[in-house]
């Protein structure tokens, strides 16, 4: 199963080095794999929804890397106005590699997320 996270997270990547200490305290070590929580949100994907830049998503990305990263509008709850700034924060952000804007990179993570999603 995969799982999009919405609004970048939300607070985890700022709390999960506190995630993973409960987790490696609470869960018994003799299990295999062993439980860390960063591998384990890696896994996930997330969306940038929301007023994501500038500080959520670069924490996000130092977190889990640019893979699992999506955009997201948060339609139909955001009036127009503010979908219009959130992109306008998107178009305006630093780039998250040489190689790529955040609508390429956000791009190319859905087309392999879904793969027979119209092009």
């Amino acid at each position: 199963m995969r799982v999009i996270v919405p609004h970048c997270g939300g607070a985890i990547p700022v709390l999960t080095d506190r995630i993973n200490e409960f987790v490696q305290l609470f869960v018994p070590s003799q299990e295999a794999p062993p439980h860390d929580a960063v591998q384990q949100l890696a896994a996930l994907y997330y969306d940038i929804a929301g007023t994501a830049f500038p500080r959520q998503v670069p924490a996000l990305v130092k977190l889990v890397g640019p893979d699992p990263v999506l955009f997201g509008s948060d339609y139909c709850w955001t009036p127009a106005p503010l979908a219009d700034a959130h992109i306008a924060a998107i178009d305006t952000a630093e780039p998250p590699t040489r190689d790529a804007t955040w609508r390429s990179l956000t791009s190319a993570n859905a087309l392999r997320l879904f793969p027979r999603a119209p092009r």
